[in-house]
């Protein structure tokens, strides 16, 4: 299995230099007594920029963080570990990496931290990944911390999806927007991963939506046999409909649900594909606002699945026959 550090432990660094000089800015004027919001996709360095951020600060070394090469010392190890003492890290995630409801009670704990006295002076960092997986009582009695701060603490707020962030603690926040990185910087990093991992598939088909957390996540999740099912699924040649079914039956199963994911997004990507090939061609309009009448329609299946909690293999059965639909018609994939 291919692995990519945690946050805490990666010492490289790569992209984001906009945000690394705002961030620079930010502690030589001596503003540091704010609470920032790392907004931007998953797997693209934002919580490793944090625990980053707060190995320079601790650090209190005279460098700029432009500059700053990460070392090991007895507080990076403290940090790493988690057992810093000015340092208060909450995440949404257990031991095995599974995504939990971040509950009241770790906020509670959070305010006893903040009533502890600061080792040496300086400063004290609460990192939150993310600030989404709050419920909403954590969210309110979060809010209430960020109304009246501790003076000398800064709060570093992770964020994915910033439209799901409530105004009342948008408003107090200074805000950070990640984008993806390029495609070099990806490889880069990458690189730095693992020798052995054949990415340029990934890429070719995500371009810059391939961040390195995304492509060591579908590696981890049997990418190749994905990719292999999907053809065969939207395969209008010599269809076999007994492996088709059994490719249905496979990913609908509650065990598969990641393998789900992924074999919906590339059904997406096949139509976003098509799509931008009918932009060249104005004679095709139809068929590029027939492709666009698909994905939002697939979108608004998609995101209902779990709310009202339908059959994916229903949605698998409907895009095996519009796929079949629209191959037929001259819509290669």
């Amino acid at each position: 299995m291919n692995e990519i550090n945690k946050p805490w432990q990666n010492e490289l660094f790569i992209g984001h230099q906009p945000i690394i000089s705002q961030l620079d800015r930010l502690k030589n004027n001596n503003s540091l007594n704010n609470t920032l919001l790392f907004s931007g996709p998953i797997g693209i360095g934002k919580c490793t920029l944090a625990f980053r951020y707060t190995n320079y600060i601790f650090s209190d070394i005279d460098s700029s963080f432009m500059d700053y090469k990460q070392i090991n010392n007895c507080i990076s190890s403290q940090i790493s570990n988690h057992s810093y003492p000015n340092l208060h890290y909450i995440s949404n995630a257990d031991e095995s990496g599974s995504s939990l409801e971040i509950k009241i009670e770790e906020i509670r704990k959070l305010k006893e931290h903040l009533t502890g006295k600061l080792l040496n002076g300086g400063y004290r960092v609460i990192i939150i990944d993310t600030i989404n997986d709050l419920n909403k009582s954590a969210q309110n009695a979060l809010l209430k911390i960020l109304e009246e701060p501790p003076v000398n603490t800064l709060f570093i707020l992770i964020t994915h999806n910033i439209s799901k962030v409530p105004d009342t603690i948008l408003s107090r926040c200074l805000k950070f927007n990640f984008k993806n990185l390029s495609i070099a910087d990806t490889k880069q990093v990458i690189t730095h991963l693992s020798h052995e991992m054949n990415t340029e598939q990934i890429i070719d088909m995500y371009g810059m939506n391939a961040s390195p957390g995304k492509i060591v996540n579908l590696m981890n999740n049997n990418f190749e046999e994905i990719i292999q099912d999907f053809n065969d699924l939207i395969n209008s040649k010599n269809i076999n409909e007994k492996n088709v079914l059994k490719i249905i039956k496979y990913y609908s199963k509650k065990e598969n649900l990641v393998s789900f994911n992924i074999l919906f997004e590339l059904f997406m990507i096949w139509l976003k594909k098509n799509a931008i090939s009918f932009l060249a061609n104005l004679n095709e309009d139809y068929k590029l606002y027939e492709l666009l009448g698909y994905w939002d329609n697939y979108s608004d299946k998609y995101n209902n699945l779990n709310i009202f909690n339908l059959s994916r293999e229903e949605l698998l059965l409907n895009i095996h026959r519009d796929v079949w639909r629209l191959s037929n018609r001259k819509i290669d994939g």
